[in-house]
């Protein structure tokens, strides 16, 4: 465990005492990268801030949640924000139009879990690697999967937007995360289920 981890660690164990300095040093570590993958997503600064502030209320309501054998407290963080950063967009598509979802539709779209951070990264030699490997992908594979991770699309929701038969969005999706994942694989950084 890198020394960066085991501070997460000590952190946490101090917010799960309550002590409000150790949320502000965990704050002062990753708000940074966590409000730009919400401004990403979002594309409102006031938006993104509020969220970013509901984030890291998870995190001191919740941090009992985070398990540091399924990956590093920053994953932890942006898939929380991510999540919350979809609901909020969904919550403002509903006020516009109530019935933007219809009944029985299909949840859920891409797991994040199986997806990296497409944002800032600890390791800058990795955040390379990945942006390198999304910059090959065919235009299609990318598309699919950033409109998955940054807009929260269900496949049927692909395939709709794009026009596309939903195997096909499938297919683009699984071939994308196949590339991207054996990439990690070569760097070293991916654990195995």
């Amino acid at each position: 465990m890198s020394s960066w981890d085991q501070e997460d660690l000590e952190l946490l164990a101090g917010i799960a005492r309550r002590d409000s300095d150790a949320l502000l040093r965990l704050y002062r570590k990753y708000n940074g990268r966590v409000f730009s993958l919400l401004y990403r997503i979002l594309d409102d600064r006031s938006a993104a801030e509020e969220v970013l502030q509901d984030t890291f209320y998870r995190l001191w309501d919740r941090s009992h949640l985070y398990q540091a054998e399924k990956g590093q407290l920053i994953s932890w963080l942006l898939t929380v924000a991510r999540n919350l950063a979809l609901d909020h967009k969904r919550k403002e598509s509903r006020r516009i139009d109530a019935n933007v979802f219809p009944s029985g539709e299909e949840s859920g779209g891409i797991d994040p879990e199986t997806l990296p951070e497409l944002v800032s990264l600890e390791d800058p030699d990795l955040s390379r690697t990945i942006q390198s490997v999304m910059g090959q992908l065919p235009p299609d594979q990318k598309a699919v999967i950033e409109l998955a991770y940054f807009e929260g699309l269900t496949h049927q929701e692909l395939s709709e937007r794009l026009g596309q038969s939903l195997g096909t969005v499938k297919t683009r999706i699984r071939l994308g995360l196949s590339k991207l994942r054996k990439a990690m694989r070569d760097y070293g950084k991916v654990r195995m289920l």
